[in-house]
């Protein structure tokens, strides 16, 4: 009969710690500001005047063309721009992943 019941505990053990696991690896959709972005957020971040850029993987600038910044990414790019920004333009570009861009209002 104890061998039973162990089964059972275990089995339902098993089936908590898999319910658990799916939950955290669950996509959430997260926001900085007013600025709303689909999916995790990537888990490094860096400022190019007062822009606020979150990247998986690598990111570079990559070139110059008419004033306009060319970077290039391997995995998802969360881009805020602050309100009224008059700053340089950007334009991302991501092998492997999303480029989201949002504006702070």
């Amino acid at each position: 009969m104890s061998n039973i019941l162990n089964y059972e505990i275990m089995k339902r053990m098993m089936f908590l710690l898999l319910f658990c696991g799916l939950l955290t690896t669950a996509k959430a959709d997260w926001t900085y500001g007013t600025a709303y972005f689909y999916g995790s957020q990537p888990s490094r971040c860096l400022s190019r005047g007062g822009v606020l850029i979150w990247y998986d993987g690598d990111l570079r600038q990559t070139g110059l063309n008419g004033g306009v910044e060319i970077w290039e990414g391997t995995g998802n790019i969360c881009v805020v721009y602050p309100k009224n920004y008059n700053g340089s333009q950007m334009r991302f570009m991501s092998k492997g992943g999303s480029v989201q861009i949002q504006m702070l209002r």
